[in-house]
């Protein structure tokens, strides 16, 4: 019986013929479904980290094999980004069509009003000269920039921690 176990254990697998896709997608969708969750944002975005390591889960335990928090750490971050893109999509979308001028005014003059309070006449100026149309490129762009940082980087911290919860069979290689 030691032997068997022995034998399992030096078995090396090829990682290139087990299929990625499939946990990958699965992940995707988990972390856009928990990405609807408000609380998931307030928690450090937390759906990335969960998709990274669903990503991880389901590589390992459908082709029955562990594999190298590397390997993890893909799974996870390509997971999270790509669960990340639906979510971008709707941000921008009620952006550019649910968020008019009538939204913009009231918000700018509550940030005028505070920056005012806070003794920064300079940077209240600014605001109020500030045109929706001139922001939403600006906005666009932070969002994109900060939500593929977040989900690339979170991913990959879910990924590994799943390719190291989730060890089953022959290491893959």
């Amino acid at each position: 019986m030691s032997e068997l176990n022995e034998h399992e254990e030096q078995e090396i697998v090829d990682l290139d013929t087990c299929s990625r896709k499939k946990s990958i997608l699965i992940a995707s969708g988990i972390t856009v479904l928990l990405g609807f969750v408000g609380y998931s944002y307030i928690f450090l975005c937390i759906h990335y980290v969960l998709g990274g390591i669903a990503a991880s889960g389901h590589f390992a335990k459908r082709h029955s094999i562990s594999f190298s928090s590397g390997t993890g750490a893909k799974l996870g971050a390509l997971a999270a980004f790509f669960g990340m893109l639906p979510i971008l999509a709707l941000i921008v979308f009620f952006l550019y069509t649910g968020f008019g001028e009538t939204e913009f005014e009231q918000v700018r003059e509550e940030i005028v009003r505070t920056m005012y309070e806070d003794g920064n006449p300079e940077a209240a100026e600014f605001a109020e000269k500030a045109e929706l149309s001139e922001l939403k490129p600006g906005i666009t762009a932070v969002v994109a920039v900060l939500g593929t940082s977040l989900s690339l980087l979170l991913g990959s911290i879910g990924g590994v921690i799943g390719a190291n919860l989730f060890k089953k069979g022959p290491e893959a290689r």
